[in-house]
């Protein structure tokens, strides 16, 4: 069988199903419906979309089968023909002047909808969105207060990074929260080997450089092992300044003291002129959605860029003009296109170069 053989069996294999599931909607007499309620940090989350999907998987990323929304109070009813469905609820938030996306899964998927029936008791406390599409476990996390001086640091970023990423900087981390009035925070994450820092960048974005004003804490980070539904208490985070030294080589570095790899080249328009002002990224996760692996500076006017990564690997590059939230009319967008899944490999030691990514705005 040819892969073009394969790809028209697949589509067909699809419709096929599609109409199956239509034409049972047609028949059945009447509709079931779900109901719950929906939060974020055990407020209601107004307005969160509640998504009905008929596969499980990959598949949740495509389109679902039916979307309802929140009400103000966080309840939902979503009607459903019969049929099993996996229930997802994803909510935007512009917040500290960014659109940070939440989501949960609900975790008794898949749901049996039968006709005339309600399922009852559905509940989504949705988290953020991190890298690779990484969704956190309610009840499991790390818990503990940042200081400095022996006083409790207010509005301190605590991040939580992979164990496995290699690093403890840049925008490659799991999740990470801000310390309250008190110096006390709290990240959901899920089980896992993480490491955890703590900083005080000097902005009011958890992106971005450290000001030479800044100050750390965790070193190179606090490792820990969680298993589902465990919170750890980290104790006390004390933060101090950074080893100005060590900061300026990090900032030279793209955020890494000693990059394995790194990929240059340059954003252009669709008429091959250089593309200012877009942020390139590089994602882990082929779908490219969440947070980047690495990401960026603005381009200048000659549209080039600098990717440095803290290991070799896979990573799928795009460009946009803004790195949060969804794409705003007429923002220079794009991914790229010398292979067919958008991915570059990049070796240990590597300085790859010459990569073009094309952009063109989106309207």
């Amino acid at each position: 069988m040819t892969p073009r053989s394969g790809l028209f069996r697949t589509i067909a294999s699809r419709i096929a199903a599609v109409s199956v599931l239509l034409l049972a909607v047609a028949c059945s007499p009447r509709q079931g419906t779900v109901e719950g309620v929906a939060s974020i940090d055990d407020a209601p989350a107004a307005g969160a979309e509640i998504q009905a999907f008929v596969k499980a998987g990959a598949e949740r990323s495509g389109t679902p089968f039916a979307t309802g929304a929140a009400r103000e109070d966080g309840f939902f009813s979503l009607p459903l023909p019969p049929g099993s469905y996996h229930l997802v609820a994803r909510r935007t938030v512009r917040a500290e002047g960014r659109d940070r996306t939440y989501k949960a899964e609900y975790s008794g998927n898949p749901v049996r909808v039968s006709g005339g029936e309600t399922v009852k008791g559905i509940s989504f406390a949705l988290v953020e969105m991190s890298s690779g599409g990484f969704v956190p476990r309610r009840g499991t996390g790390v818990t503990g207060a940042v200081v400095i001086d022996g006083k409790p640091a207010k509005g301190v970023y605590v991040y939580a990074y992979p164990d496995n990423v290699g690093t403890v900087r840049g925008p490659s981390y799991a999740a990470f929260a801000r310390a309250g009035e008190d110096g006390r925070f709290r990240i959901v994450l899920r089980e896992g080997a993480f490491r955890i820092v703590a900083r005080e960048k000097g902005g009011e974005n958890e992106t971005g450089a450290m000001s030479s004003s800044g100050k750390t804490g965790g070193d190179e980070g606090i490792p820990v092992r969680l298993e589902p539904g465990s919170t750890r208490d980290l104790g006390r985070i004390a933060l101090r300044s950074p080893d100005e030294g060590k900061r300026r080589r990090r900032a030279a570095g793209g955020g890494q003291a000693a990059p394995a790899a790194e990929i240059r080249g340059a954003a252009v328009r669709e008429d091959g002129s250089p593309a200012p002002g877009v942020y390139v990224m590089a994602y882990a996760d082929h779908r490219m959605i969440g947070r980047p692996f690495a990401i960026s500076g603005r381009t200048g006017t000659d549209g080039a860029f600098i990717l440095k990564f803290p290991k070799p690997g896979k990573y799928f590059l795009g460009a946009r003009g803004e790195y949060g939230g969804p794409v705003s009319p007429g923002e220079p967008v794009g991914m790229f296109d010398g292979s067919p899944d958008h991915g570059v490999l990049v070796r240990d030691g590597e300085r790859l170069e010459g990569i073009r990514i094309r952009v063109a705005e989106k309207w």
